[in-house]
């Protein structure tokens, strides 16, 4: 019966460790995203598109407030707490939702490398509302 209990233990150990290792495809470019807000979170966090090509952001707000998916010029890190009015010239492109709305957008990067994007409402990204775009070339 002990053997039986740790057999049991061990395989259920190797799948979990399975299923954190596989089961994901590698992350591509592409040249259309889909993009959920809520608070205070960006779903997917990760993004990688394409340099140079239009970009179509399908944006839905799923939160009970406001947000704003705001892309920071390349190599820009928004410091804490984000001043739009003096951090204007740092955003390349920006789109705001109402709750529970839906709207479809383009953008294009000008050069390959690190976006990062936040939502630049008064508290968002401080509680934790920012996100990684990655422009690759083609």
């Amino acid at each position: 019966m002990k053997n039986l209990v740790i057999f049991a233990m061990l395989i259920l150990a190797l799948s979990a460790i399975l299923s954190a290792c596989g089961g994901s495809a590698p992350a591509v470019p592409v040249s259309s995203l889909s993009v959920e807000m809520s608070e205070f979170k960006f779903s997917p966090a990760t993004m990688i598109v394409f340099v140079g090509k239009e970009i179509s952001l399908n944006l839905k707000n799923n939160g009970a407030i406001e947000h704003e998916f705001a892309i920071l010029k390349k190599g820009i890190v928004a410091q804490i707490p984000f001043d739009r009015e003096k951090q204007a010239a740092d955003i390349l492109a920006d789109y705001r939702l109402g709750p529970q709305k839906s709207e479809t957008y383009t953008f294009t990067l000008p050069e390959a490398g690190e976006y990062q994007v936040i939502c630049s409402i008064s508290g968002h990204m401080e509680s934790g509302m920012t996100a990684k775009l990655t422009a690759v070339n083609p």
